[in-house]
């Protein structure tokens, strides 16, 4: 099962509302800082950017209700799509709405803010020259792991993701070749490898699984993607994973193997005590 045709067609001819494209106001440091929050199943967090005001502030959104101070708020409709595919057009494409901005920061609604902004990009600019910056996943290496992670927790229909899987095998897609944390990116993205990049991921979330974590190790690999995982600035004191008790998530579709998956926590907290 896979969701293609109009919605891979809307990734090739979607562009942002007229006006949404605005120029650097006096003091702008040519960086913006931005999230989305779409829908309604979950909670908003309005401390998603930390309280930084160094540079701009974006917030993509469909909903009428939301505002935050001294945040932009861009309503973005839907547009035919699920809330959490609408939510990836501007976090995968920033270069279609920031044509005037060096760089972006893209930080998940979940997440936390806890380091300014200017510093994170002085310090990504001293570490490479190159366009992409995102900290390895946590705990997982692995895109097979994480498919079935998705899968078992409900966090997208599991007939796209296992054939998503079967697909990366038959082409030879190696094991353990690495994942990135899609909740903080930063990039240079109107860098032109950059922004193909971003069309092409883009492209994949509308046709494949939403979970853009799955198709990012496997494009990057078949586009050449030169990116860098994130050495400069210490995780913990950068940005806070997550703000939102996890346990309140009500899943859009089934969870699998949900026996394991307590025998797999418990197994994981035991191993946090003895370390």
């Amino acid at each position: 099962m896979r969701v293609g045709g109009p919605l891979q067609a809307r990734a090739r001819g979607y562009t942002a509302p007229p006006g949404l494209v605005r120029t650097k106001g006096a003091g702008m440091t040519g960086i913006v800082v931005y999230s989305a929050f779409y829908g309604d199943r979950l909670a908003f967090n309005p401390a998603v950017f930390g309280g930084f005001a160094s540079c701009r502030r974006v917030l993509f959104t469909d909903r009428d209700d939301i505002a935050l101070p001294g945040v932009e708020v861009i309503r973005d409709p839907l547009d035919g799509l699920d809330p959490a595919r609408a939510s990836r057009r501007a976090k995968l494409m920033p270069h279609r709405w920031f044509a005037d901005t060096d760089w972006s920061i893209w930080i998940d609604n979940k997440s936390r803010l806890l380091r300014d902004p200017v510093e994170i990009v002085a310090a990504l600019a001293r570490q490479s020259d190159a366009g992409f910056f995102a900290y390895p996943h946590f705990r997982r290496d692995c895109v097979y792991a994480e498919g079935q992670t998705v899968w078992e927790n409900g966090l997208d229909d599991h007939r796209v993701v296992r054939e998503r899987m079967r697909t990366y095998r038959a082409e030879g897609f190696p094991e353990h070749a690495g994942l990135i944390e899609g909740h903080f990116i930063v990039r240079r993205h109107n860098d032109r490898e950059i922004a193909h990049f971003g069309e092409r991921w883009f492209e994949h979330v509308l046709a494949y699984s939403r979970r853009d974590q799955i198709s990012f190790p496997y494009l990057a690999r078949r586009l050449g993607l030169r990116f860098e995982l994130i050495t400069a600035l210490e995780r913990a004191a950068t940005v806070q994973l997550t703000v939102l008790d996890p346990r309140a998530r009500v899943p859009e579709f089934p969870r699998k193997h949900r026996a394991y998956q307590a025998a797999r926590a418990l197994w994981h907290r035991l191993r946090r005590l003895r370390s």
